[in-house]
């Protein structure tokens, strides 16, 4: 349960239209300082007083990027945003589980692109399978053609998607080529070398809505076995929620847009 003055953090940052407009924006893909300069046309240093203050509140949080090591991207913390909306639920007069939201009118064809298509990407895709059969129809590839022809998913994070009752079955790795072809509604790099290469995006999918999610590779983020298993269960945690926003948010847009 949330501290009273957690509480008051988030709405305090949340009562700022520039810091809600931050917010809304990090909700729909994981982005850069200079990504949200563009966006927003906020100096330098009023971008950084806004993001201070939504970090220092846990909304959002920041970490280094896998490709370039002077970038950090900035992401919304969707595990404090469910403790705040569990609060909100306990504390306002609509019932707790609140108005079910209706079923997309049109399943959603959404690639999840990695560099080689291994944890990240595979992991999406049968989880997004699993969760999601009616809303969404995923694919996975990687900008890279893979090792070996058909490599499967890594070991370590086979075993998590296994031991959540995710089906693994019909997983392998493929490189962008043998996708193209396929109108996508969405495609989101999870990977970020392959959100700051240049040519993806301008050449191959134009026209096409773009996301960013700064994830990384349970198997390239620690050396012991143990460390790969615990990485791989948080990243399985971490594309639950995003998931989970994902298609929250295609609904709503749906229900607004009627």
């Amino acid at each position: 349960m949330l501290s009273e003055s957690q509480v008051i953090g988030i709405l305090k940052a949340l009562a700022d239209e520039n810091r809600l407009h931050i917010f809304r924006l990090l909700l729909a893909s994981d982005r850069t300082n200079s990504e949200l300069m563009d966006e927003t046309g906020l100096r330098q240093n009023l971008l950084s007083h806004h993001l201070s203050i939504l970090t220092d509140c846990g909304l959002i949080r920041s970490q280094r990027s896998i490709g370039d090591a002077r970038r950090h991207y900035y992401s919304v913390d969707l595990h404090m945003t469910r403790r705040f909306t569990r609060w909100w639920q306990q504390h306002c007069a609509c019932p707790a589980d609140g108005p079910a939201l209706p079923a997309l009118q049109r399943p959603r064809r959404v690639l999840f692109l990695c560099r080689r298509n291994t944890s990240r990407s595979l992991m999406a895709e049968a989880l997004a399978r699993h969760m999601f059969p009616q809303a969404l129809i995923p694919y996975s590839a990687g900008i890279e053609e893979p090792q070996r022809a058909g490599q499967a998913l890594p070991e370590v994070s086979a075993r998590v998607l296994q031991r959540h009752g995710v089906s693994i079955a019909g997983l392998a790795a493929k490189s962008l080529d043998d996708l193209r072809g396929i109108p996508f509604d969405l495609v989101i790099t999870v990977c970020d070398i392959v959100h700051e290469a240049e040519s993806v995006g301008d050449d191959l999918f134009k026209g096409v809505r773009l996301a960013h999610w700064s994830l990384h590779d349970p198997t390239e983020a620690a050396s012991t076995p143990q460390e790969q298993e615990a990485a791989a269960e948080e990243l399985f945690a971490e594309l639950q929620r995003r998931l989970l926003n994902l298609v929250h948010r295609l609904a709503v847009e749906e229900t607004a847009g009627a």
